[in-house]
């Protein structure tokens, strides 16, 4: 029932947007007539259908044109790129994309949601295509060719900013990737992360422990436990718990998957105020709906519905698996429940990425209590440290780098397994094994649960034991990467010009690309000497190529990019770019 009614609630928002709200109110009208709550429901669905249809309808493009002086809200922290920053602001009503140059205002990564810049530039108005810009209402881009003043933000969002600064100023003698690390799992701030770092934690199925994410919650509830266990009045006690959820949203930014968490924490407590149990099953549905009618565009949120599938695998599946599951029952908890968000979240990402972690539930299942304590240790040690001398700092933090250090082991540990990838075949053949598995174990047919057993070891094991590895010959992996593998097995990896470092990592680990004996830049700018300082680091490279006049470090210089290497041949044929081939060849 829950799975059908959020499914129905998301189809709702995201197709029936054509509705007009008269037909929605119709059906409230004929179901509070007729007592018919399922009608009455039906019509709340088209009403809120309704309302996503006027909002998206709402988002039209900005005007283009220059911008002289122009006051902005600063509505997300700015993220570094190859060339600046990245942030989104309002101008009026107006969410747009700001691309800040370094040298337009050298210090404006130091801003932060709430403060207001002034700045001059050139606006395009877009129309929202893609579901982030969607999400996010961004209907212009913005190039900011000067900034001229900041104006710090006040008020509950310049506190929570200047509780951010503390918590980062405490653990100021981490190196970069545990600092990262902190203050993702803390509060969500996740710009400086190392790209190596994070495609390890991705390639592991850890990468949502790299921000802040709806646990969170649970976990701050039960930080503050003893506190409002002391609270004798029940009204009083409620109020306390609500603002300090409501603290710890405006602190992570109010990040999709904090929404929903506390939303459904909220009710859940509500409801206990008034002398009603309520469990996660009986608060999920709502707290979603709720959040749809406030913002119907969170439904195009990936962050969102990722939440919304691992937390409905957590409740409709995790129980059922866990009785199938040996050992402690506390064990098989935890592991039921890591297995029915890793299972519930799949389709999406697959959808999305194309792929699944296979090793996610057992990185997951370690990695998990350790990231529970950084981020509950955390909250407390990290004001401690943060207004506290430097040599105080380390002994505070002492535990949190303990275990960021385990964290950060699992995740390389698990990134460097040599398995293959989950497809739809295998979350197909796994799912009716599961399905078989979890309906013998109430009917006790023992064949068929033997056959689900089977089924669920073959679509595991398989792509475990058996990865299929990268063939002989070209492969265009991605519009901006070729990986060609000669008979004698030498690796020649070409990188186009607009490839981001993390495509790179992630794409040459998804073909099991081990080292790499020639690197070809088909660009030598300072974006591309980034991506292959990053490679570098990453993987053995032999040899470096890049065109002369190039910015890429220990590249040689080559006016004619062509050669061979075994039994590849490279040439820069003129109209055609780098081309491989895998035979001889005269270029």
């Amino acid at each position: 029932m829950v799975v059908a009614l959020l499914i129905g609630l998301f189809g709702a928002v995201r197709l029936l947007r054509a509705v007009p709200w008269w037909v929605g109110l119709l059906v409230v009208f004929v179901g509070a007539v007729a007592v018919r709550p399922k009608v009455l429901l039906l019509g709340f669905v088209l009403l809120l259908a309704a309302r996503s249809g006027a909002v998206l309808g709402s988002l039209n493009p900005a005007t283009t044109q220059p911008l002289d002086q122009v006051q902005v809200s600063v509505v997300s922290d700015p993220r570094p790129n190859e060339l600046g920053w990245n942030a989104e602001g309002k101008v009026g009503d107006e969410t747009l994309s700001l691309n800040v140059r370094f040298g337009a205002a050298p210090g404006f990564g130091a801003v932060q949601v709430g403060d207001s810049v002034v700045i001059s530039g050139t606006l395009r108005g877009v129309a929202p295509e893609t579901d982030w810009a969607i999400s996010r209402r961004v209907v212009g881009r913005l190039s900011v060719s000067q900034v001229h003043g900041v104006r710090d933000a006040g008020g509950v969002t310049g506190a929570a900013n200047a509780l951010r600064s503390t918590y980062r100023a405490g653990v100021r003698h981490f190196d970069q990737g545990d600092q990262a690390l902190f203050t993702g799992l803390v509060y969500g701030d996740d710009r400086d992360q190392d790209p190596i770092d994070a495609d390890n934690f991705r390639a592991a199925g850890l990468g949502h422990l790299l921000a802040v994410s709806g646990q969170n919650v649970a976990f701050v509830l039960l930080l503050f436990a003893p506190l409002l266990e002391r609270i004798r009045r029940a009204p009083v006690r409620i109020a306390v718990a609500l603002s300090i959820l409501a603290a710890f949203g405006v602190l992570t930014r109010f990040e999709a998957s904090v929404s929903r968490a506390i939303v459904m924490a909220g009710m859940a407590l509500l409801a206990h105020a008034l002398g009603r149990g309520s469990s996660a099953a009986q608060v999920l549905v709502p707290a979603v709906a709720v959040l749809l009618i406030v913002d119907p565009l969170i439904a195009w949120s990936l962050a969102f519905q990722l939440s919304v599938a691992a937390t409905t695998g957590m409740i409709v599946l995790a129980p059922r698996i866990a009785v199938l599951l040996p050992g402690s029952s506390a064990l098989a908890a935890v592991t039921g429940a890591t297995l029915g968000a890793q299972l519930a979240v799949s389709p999406l990402l697959l959808i999305v990425f194309g792929r699944i972690s296979l090793v996610a539930a057992p990185a997951n299942v370690l990695a998990g209590p350790a990231a529970a304590g950084v981020m509950m240790w955390g909250l407390v040690a990290g004001v401690v440290s943060g207004i506290s001398p430097a040599v105080v700092a380390p002994v505070v933090h002492l535990p949190t780098q303990l275990l960021i250090s385990w964290i950060s082991l699992v995740a390389t540990v698990f990134a460097d397994i040599g398995v293959g990838h989950f497809s739809w075949l295998h979350l197909g053949t796994f799912s009716l094994g599961l399905a078989l598995m979890l309906r013998t174990h109430q009917q006790r047919h023992r064949l068929a649960g033997w056959a689900g057993l089977l089924l669920v070891v073959l679509a595991i094991g398989v792509p475990v034991l058996l990865p299929k590895p990268l063939a002989t010959g070209v492969h265009h992996v991605s519009p901006e990467i070729t990986v060609a593998r000669s008979l004698e097995g030498h690796d020649v990896v070409i990188l186009d010009g607009g490839v981001r470092v993390s495509d790179a990592l992630e794409q040459l680990r998804m073909v099991r690309v081990d080292r790499i004996d020639l690197l070809i830049a088909t660009s030598g700018s300072r974006n591309m000497g980034r991506v292959v300082h990053t490679l570098s680091e990453a993987f053995s490279i032999e040899e470096i190529w890049a065109p002369e006049g190039h910015e890429v470090a220990g590249a040689m210089g080559l006016a004619n990019l062509s050669g061979t290497l075994g039994t590849l041949t490279i040439c820069d044929l003129p109209g055609a770019g780098i081309t491989v081939f895998s035979s001889p060849f005269e270029c």
